[in-house]
């Protein structure tokens, strides 16, 4: 028989002392936004939540979404300030560094709540060991991405700080290697300000930019795992602790090994593809419908959907021109005579343009331009599919 154990419980969620923040970045992590908001009222009706954007982006949100969050008092703030990560070695902005930069932004609660928008809560958040004076609680990740199994790796990140690679060890979700303290950054729960009277948000901001700036660490191993790889060093910088949580509070539904069960907190399904495939969509969708705002699951979803399906055309095609591009560059290589350059070097060039003009018009393919009239609407015929579905 397998032994239950049980933790102290606490409501401090719901007396406003702590505050339940996440991102919306349109035109992305839009849709998502609705159920998890939609399961924390569920479970919080009272919870402090406060959605971010990027700076400057507020009015890409489209306005049933930004509506829809006034509605359930999480009216959706900027953040005041504009990613600044590393961009020598990395052509992309690092849209990562968005849950670092909200995390970072002033608060009056005392704790703080970090949710990656592709979660939904299945039961309260009410576990006592979230809200500790000075101690950090998170769930391990399932791999050991930023170090691999080399620990030197980790030897070098803490040195640039003066600190060595703490003792403690725990074990990845989904293999047997043993890290030193490393979170899935999904689910982050922190005091605002540390016993040293740091705000926590800062320093985990501040660690990230000096290993993200540092020419003695690799690179490559920066992207995409900056945000878990200079959280504990954080936690140990600003003389924190921290608390392993299980992974109930944080679970990465994926098959064939992790399938939804009663006991899980918050779900963390990385795509709707996932909870399709562990045919658990029925949680989804009652969230979804029993609020009275969709007729099923599949109106919910057909914007993000159909988004994806129309730039798909096009990306496929950009696909095609990147192989094509390849090679014309190797007949260029090939060629003995420089006069033979020119025509390869020509429809490089056409296939260059054609490549900037398809991105643009993927840009151009917005969710909202899906929307149907009843879509994130309390209409009559969503309170039917409401009604039907509570039977």
């Amino acid at each position: 028989m397998t032994e239950i154990t049980t933790h102290p419980r606490s409501d401090l969620i719901d007396t406003g002392e702590v505050a339940l923040i996440y991102m919306i970045d349109p035109p992305n992590l839009l849709t998502p936004s609705i159920p998890l908001l939609l399961s924390i009222r569920r479970h919080h009706p009272n919870a402090k939540v406060i959605p971010y954007c990027p700076k400057g982006k507020i009015d890409e949100v489209p306005e049933r979404i930004r509506q829809f969050h006034i509605d359930h008092d999480a009216p959706i703030q900027e953040l005041t300030r504009e990613l600044e990560f590393a961009r020598r070695n990395n052509s992309k902005p690092y849209y990562h560094g968005h849950k670092i930069l909200a995390a970072a932004e002033k608060r009056e609660t005392r704790f703080c709540i970090w949710l990656d928008t592709d979660t939904y809560l299945a039961q309260p958040l009410d576990d006592a060991r979230l809200f500790q004076e000075n101690r950090v609680a998170a769930a391990p990740e399932s791999i050991a991405g930023y170090s691999g199994r080399f620990i030197e790796v980790w030897d070098k990140t803490y040195a640039v700080f003066g600190l060595e690679t703490p003792k403690e060890r725990m074990k990845m979700v989904r293999t047997t290697n043993m890290q030193p303290p490393y979170f899935n950054a999904g689910f982050i729960a922190f005091p605002e300000v540390t016993a040293r009277g740091e705000r926590f948000g800062e320093l985990w901001l501040d660690t990230a930019m000096i290993i993200d700036y540092d020419e003695t660490l690799d690179h490559a191993r920066k992207r995409p795992w900056l945000d878990q790889a200079s959280l504990p060093v954080a936690i140990f910088r600003g003389g924190c602790e921290f608390e392993q949580m299980e992974s109930d509070f944080n679970y990465p539904i994926d098959v064939p090994d992790w399938f939804p069960h009663d006991g899980v907190k918050l779900y963390h399904y990385h795509g709707i593809e996932r909870l399709e495939a562990t045919n658990h969509l029925a949680e989804m969708e009652e969230i979804v419908v029993s609020s009275g705002y969709f007729r099923s699951l599949e109106h919910h979803l057909y914007p993000m959907l159909q988004r994806r399906r129309e730039q798909a055309v096009f990306w496929k095609r950009i696909a095609v021109i990147a192989d094509e591009r390849r090679d014309f560059a190797e007949k260029i290589k090939q060629a003995e005579d420089r006069a033979e350059h020119r025509p390869f070097k020509q429809e490089i060039q056409k296939r260059k343009v054609e490549d900037k003009e398809l991105r643009e018009k993927i840009s151009a393919i917005l969710e909202h331009h899906f929307y149907d009239e009843t879509w994130l609407v309390k209409c009559d015929e969503n309170r039917e599919a409401a009604g039907q579905a509570a039977e």
